[in-house]
């Protein structure tokens, strides 16, 4: 039966995992349960099959696996965004080695990843998952030891090889942790003194900060566009025939092509001739489409030029947390703070927004005299 602890199980559990982790499930529920068709929520059913692939029964463990290895990788990424995922159930998919994209960024991010998780995917996690787990300083402090996995892999960037050393220098082992923690919530951040931002940003310093619809204001929207004329013409169309409007079509037509629940569809738009830079700037903005479509305008350094395009990425809740850390320093000290600030960010964007205003608008630090 499984070593987990039944014990461990959340409160709110089905009441047949713990009869199954307590060894007091017949066989028929284990099986039932390992093959997927015990009628129970998917968290506890996963849950269940990882737990089960320590059964007694050879013939249980092998469909538990069968089982879990045929989930979907949408599937995965809902399981591991969940707040409520079980860490053994993001210590078996990690180790499995089958993370990827979306699915390895919400593994990473996972507030209940155990350390031995994070260190597992550390070691061999692409250049972008790297960036998200080097932004957790948090994490890297309370655990020296990944400090050192992150640095001997290979795919780790020049620049957050730097952050590492800067960590372990000021931080690492000290006290100076508590002043950090200590210091001024988010609401009271700093004025800004008259300078520019990071080297790259286009955005001048005195800007007023970028203008984002809100959610009810992107739900009235998109309301309004569903009784257009125009979207109920195009949604007569068969996907082959939206296909082709996603060439050939006008900016009208784009803008709700791009929204298609069909991503060929939605990813068609993208290869338009006739975009312009606004119309992918609008895109960058809307939650209501594939995060597919997000990461494909953030990894072509052409719409990435435009400050309105990265300023949008960087607030839309939709956009990968590693792909709006690497956008920040484009961002002026104005956008910055408002990032911080917008609570629908995930939390480790606004906290390494956090720390650039810091260390872009605090006074530097006066030389000590040498003494004679």
């Amino acid at each position: 039966m499984p070593t987990a602890d039944p014990q461990q199980a959340r409160p709110s559990r089905h009441p047949l995992v713990g009869k199954i982790l307590a060894g007091e499930a017949p066989e028929a529920i284990r099986m039932t349960a390992a093959r997927g068709a015990l009628p129970i929520p998917l968290q506890d059913l996963i849950y269940v099959q990882v737990c089960l692939l320590n059964d007694s029964l050879p013939q249980v463990v092998e469909a538990a696996g069968e089982s879990l290895s045929k989930i979907t990788e949408e599937s995965l990424v809902a399981l591991l965004g969940d707040a409520g995922c079980d860490p053994l159930v993001i210590d078996h998919f990690a180790k499995a080695g089958t993370l990827a994209g979306a699915a390895l960024e919400a593994a990473v991010a996972h507030p209940a990843i155990m350390d031995g998780t994070l260190e597992a995917l550390a070691a061999s996690a692409p250049a972008d998952t790297l960036t998200l787990i080097v932004t957790n300083e948090v994490r890297i402090i309370k655990n020296p030891h990944l400090l050192e996995v992150l640095r001997a892999n290979p795919n780790l960037s020049g620049d957050n090889r730097r952050r590492l050393s800067e960590l372990e220098r000021d931080f690492v082992g000290k006290e100076q942790l508590k002043v950090r923690e200590a210091r001024a919530p988010e609401a009271a951040l700093p004025e800004e003194p008259a300078v520019a931002g990071a080297e790259g940003a286009e955005a001048p310093p005195d800007e007023e900060p970028v203008a984002v619809m809100t959610e009810e204001e992107q739900r009235q929207f998109e309301e309004e566009l569903r009784k257009s004329p125009t979207f109920q013409r195009v949604m007569k169309m068969n996907v082959a025939e939206r296909v082709q409007l996603a060439m050939k079509g006008n900016s009208e037509e784009r803008a709700i092509l791009i929204r298609d629940t069909a991503k060929i569809v939605a990813q068609q738009v993208l290869k338009s001739p006739k975009l312009s830079d606004n119309e992918i700037a609008n895109f960058a903005r809307l939650r209501s489409i594939h995060e597919e479509v997000l990461r494909a305008i953030a990894s072509r350094k052409d719409w990435t030029k435009n400050y309105s395009t990265v300023h949008a990425l960087v607030r839309n809740p939709k956009t990968p947390p590693g792909l709006c850390v690497q956008f920040l320093p484009r961002l002026g000290n104005r956008d910055l703070k408002v990032v911080v600030g917008d609570k629908n960010i995930s939390e480790l964007v606004r906290r390494q927004a956090r720390n650039l205003f810091l260390v872009r608008t605090q006074p530097p630090k006066k030389m000590k005299k040498a003494a004679h």
